[in-house]
């Protein structure tokens, strides 16, 4: 597997192929960025949104988008790198179990991504749950 850091203004987000893992954070934020191509309407986006904060775990938006997420507190609020890298793994169980993606775009921009975040996601993708995946790109404005 490759993981690589890619600036935003070098990588088509939209590029085919891809399932996006982000924050649950609804407005200005990468899970509409993401959404909004899929024609994912914003009261959907954040009742997605709500759910995944409420409940405090990963979930997602497939079969209708490849996009899933982490609640926004591990992004945000709380720089727990071990708690960020475990819902990650989370995602990567249900991407083994269902959702079957080989490519992971990474977008964790708040608009800086955080150095706890980029070990969050190298940690969880050094896991027997990631074994699945191929490539992983994580968007950073600065890369």
């Amino acid at each position: 597997m490759t993981i690589t850091l890619v600036s935003d203004k070098d990588f088509d987000a939209s590029a085919r192929g891809f399932h996006v893992l982000t924050y649950a954070e609804e407005g200005f934020a990468p899970l509409n960025i993401h959404g909004q191509p899929h024609g994912l309407p914003a009261n959907l986006l954040r009742a997605f949104a709500d759910e995944v904060n409420r409940k405090g775990e990963s979930g997602s938006l497939h079969p209708r988008a490849p996009i899933s997420a982490v609640p926004r507190t591990l992004i945000r609020d709380r720089p727990d790198h071990s708690a960020l890298s475990a819902r990650i793994k989370d995602f990567l169980r249900a991407n083994r179990q269902t959702i079957q993606a080989k490519r992971v775009l990474c977008d964790f921009r708040t608009p800086k991504v955080a150095p706890y975040v980029v070990s969050a996601i190298a940690e969880a993708m050094r896991s027997a749950e990631a074994q699945d995946i191929e490539e992983v790109i994580i968007l950073s404005p600065e890369a």
